[in-house]
Formats: structure tokens, C-alpha cells, sequence
């Protein structure tokens, strides 16, 4: 075993590359076809943050950006993908010091929430991450359709969805090619989120009639997260503020973990994204 002394840093867009050898180590069920399609498509635009030691790449977690429609809202979340650590540097922290990075980053661009596909449910539940909806394959006559049909039928069925344009068409297209002649898993994990700015997240969210809220959040990981907020949902608008000091009652006292579950529990979700 080796010690890790690195922090995390992001890697430019020049450098992706070289976790290539440390993707296909950690995942040698994808085929040389879909990393080539990984690379080629994938790492164009997303974010990889890692560590290293002597100029070596031992750990890193890839952030995809998607573009989410929450109840007619559009924004940027993050779908982390290709979390990895080289068996030397295992059971050290690297997931731990790259998540908490990586959370506190998307909190501080103002991202409502990130979302992943876990290996297993014990290695995120620690970080607060919570199931929140089934992998789902759609009809292959929506398949079938454009972008801006597939938005509108996925609109007139569900609360959220990641959104369809012509970025989100041609990676898609360019990793079914990838995956051509591979037998589908019999199984499919569900998806896991967290939100990771509770500010933006709840003024995602609305009700029927106005209602006002005081909550009370604890998050070990994000500073900004903690603290005392009053929630005003209604129909058309739900409005969010921080409180310095605390009300004189709580409605709701919540962990971050209790937090996503409460806003996720019941909603109509469709996500059939795989990296």
C-alpha cells in the first residue's frame, strides 16, 4: 500500500486521456469499441477530477454534464460517472477526498443536485446519496423521434427528465454504434442523487397552494448547506431564504440525505442515461 498526499485537481481538456488506462483497469467489462466512444464523446466536454502521485493517475471521478428539466425548469446537473482508484492507493480516502470536492464545487456553481448509477448502495449511502428512480428504457418509437418530440413527450409524462438537443442526440447515436452486438446486463441498477445545493433545489419544487416551510438542514460535507432556511412553495413559484438565526419554530428538520428523499419521494422520474 502506498500513502496519498495529493489533493484533488481537475484535469484539463488536453490531459482526459491519461485516465484511460486507469478507466479500462477498473472496467474491463467495456469493451475496447465503448472506451474508444467514451473518449472520443464523453470527455469533449465533461470534467475529471483526480489525484496523483508521482505524476501518476491513482483515483479519479468523472462529472458529465447534462442538461435536467425539473417541473418545466432547465438547468445544468452533473452525472458522476467512472469513479476508480488504482488497488495500491484502495482504502486510503480517494473516493472520499475527491466526492467531497466535487460536491462543494457543484454547490458552489449552484448545481440543485447530482446524480449517479452506483455500483452498490453502500459506498454512496455514507455520502448521502438515496435511490430515486429505476434505469428506464423508452419506447423504441420515441427512440425513434427527434429531440424536440422526445422533450415534449417526456414533458406530458414525467416531472423530470434529462433534456434532448443535438449534443444529447449524436452522443447517444455515437454509443449505440459503441455498443452494437453487446448483450444488454440482466440487470440495470437504479439511479442514486444528492442534492448538493439546497438553495436552487427547493426553488425547483412547488405546490398546489402557498405554503411556507421552516427547515432546518445538516450536511457534513457542504458548509453552505447547513443551517435554517424558509421555504415559500406555491403553484407558479417556490421562494427560498436563508435565515441567519433560527425561527421560532421548525416545520422540518432534515439531514441532507432526508432532504433529497423528502423532494424525490413520489415524482415522476425518467432517466436512461448509463455514463
Amino acid at each position: 500500500m502506498h500513502e496519498i498526499t495529493a489533493e484533488p485537481k481537475y484535469l484539463s481538456a488536453e490531459e482526459r486521456g491519461r485516465t484511460r488506462a486507469l478507466y479500462q483497469a477498473a472496467f474491463p467489462e467495456d469493451t475496447e469499441r465503448f472506451v474508444d466512444f467514451y473518449y472520443q464523446y464523453k470527455t469533449r466536454d465533461n470534467q475529471i477530477l483526480v489525484l496523483e502521485q508521482d505524476g501518476q493517475i491513482v483515483s479519479m471521478l468523472h462529472r458529465n454534464p447534462y442538461t435536467m428539466i425539473m417541473n418545466g425548469y432547465e438547468f445544468p446537473a452533473d452525472y458522476i460517472v467512472a469513479v476508480a482508484t488504482e488497488k495500491a492507493f484502495r482504502h486510503q480516502g480517494c473516493m472520499r477526498k475527491l466526492l467531497e470536492k466535487a460536491l462543494n464545487d457543484m454547490a458552489d456553481q449552484g448545481m440543485p443536485f447530482t446524480f449517479l448509477m452506483p455500483a452498490s448502495e453502500s459506498i454512496y449511502a455514507p455520502f448521502d446519496f438515496v435511490w430515486i428512480c429505476p434505469y428506464m428504457e423508452l419506447p423504441m418509437r420515441v427512440e425513434r423521434m427527434s429531440a424536440e418530440a422526445q422533450n415534449r413527450y417526456l414533458a406530458g409524462r414525467y416531472q423530470m427528465f434529462c433534456k434532448r438537443d443535438a449534443r444529447y442526440m449524436k452522443n447517444l447515436q455515437a454509443e449505440r454504434i459503441a455498443e452494437t452486438g453487446e448483450a444488454m446486463p440482466d440487470h440495470i441498477q437504479p439511479f442514486m442523487a444528492r442534492v448538493t445545493d439546497v438553495t436552487s433545489m427547493l426553488r425547483l419544487i412547488g405546490s398546489r397552494e402557498e405554503k411556507v416551510l421552516y427547515l432546518k438542514i445538516k450536511d457534513p460535507i457542504v458548509e453552505k448547506n447547513n443551517g435554517y432556511f424558509c421555504w415559500t412553495t406555491a403553484p407558479e413559484e417556490s421562494v427560498v431564504e436563508r435565515m441567519e438565526e433560527a425561527p421560532e419554530h421548525i416545520d422540518l428538520e432534515l439531514t441532507i440525505g432526508e432532504l433529497t428523499s423528502f423532494l424525490f419521494e413520489g415524482m415522476k422520474i425518467c432517466l436512461s442515461e448509463s455514463v
